[in-house]
């Protein structure tokens, strides 16, 4: 059976518990459009992690105080990233432990993909990490949303957050099961080049042109709905 639902995102999105689910999004406005997932859990007494640009941080919690009482968005937890790979899977993880710690009833991670180029975070660890976090998610009750403006990531950096996702929001669909996800057992040990490699012969059948993929994976999740 699947897992139960978690929540509904903004629009009705369904979400599950225990996935990790990207949004493609266009323009900074929309970059604060799922603040509610946040206060929803601030609520319930989730632990809440936001990572995102030091510039961001600011109106993410604005949003939230307008839907929570100030104690409650106190407790958000936000963050500007981090200097290396360890010191990134050390922040999630901390993040999940304290959940455990208190016995909170959930973990609620919301990040955009933005933040990498504050701290000079190299790129291929970025991809790395989310391909380990579908295994991070899976061992508390949590969701996590990370989302990607498609104004400010390059298409090579936008190929590979299609593929380290196994769910997505597009165009305001849902779709899950991404036919362009490669597993994390497959994508990690791969070298930078060889992942290269794999990514041009994937996307190779929608040209290379971005508008076709998402034009073709909205319209994917449609059929599914």
């Amino acid at each position: 059976m699947p897992p139960p639902l978690f929540t509904r995102l903004e629009g009705g999105i369904p979400m599950l518990r225990h996935e990790h689910l990207a949004v493609l999004y266009r323009g900074r406005a929309s970059a604060f459009h799922y603040a509610a997932f946040l206060s929803e859990g601030l609520e319930c007494g989730d632990v809440c992690a936001y990572l995102a640009p030091p510039d961001y941080h600011a109106e993410m919690l604005a949003r939230v105080r307008g839907m929570v009482s100030g104690k409650e968005a106190g407790s958000l937890r936000t963050f500007e990233g981090a200097a290396d790979f360890d010191a990134l899977r050390d922040l999630c993880q901390q993040t999940f432990d304290e959940a455990e710690r208190t016995a909170a009833p959930a973990v609620r991670w919301l990040e955009d993909g933005l933040w990498p180029a504050a701290t000079e975070f190299p790129m291929p660890h970025f991809f790395e990490f989310h391909a380990l976090l579908n295994y991070q998610v899976k061992h508390y009750p949590s969701a996590a949303l990370c989302q990607y403006d498609l104004d400010r990531f390059s298409t090579q950096h936008l190929f590979q957050a299609i593929a380290v996702h196994r769910h997505l929001v597009v165009e305001g669909s849902l779709v899950r099961d991404n036919p362009f996800y490669i597993p994390a057992e497959k994508f990690i040990p791969l070298a930078p080049q060889d992942r290269e490699r794999d990514l041009t012969r994937l996307f190779r059948e929608v040209g290379f042109e971005l508008p076709k993929l998402l034009a073709a994976l909205a319209a994917y999740g449609r059929v599914q709905r």
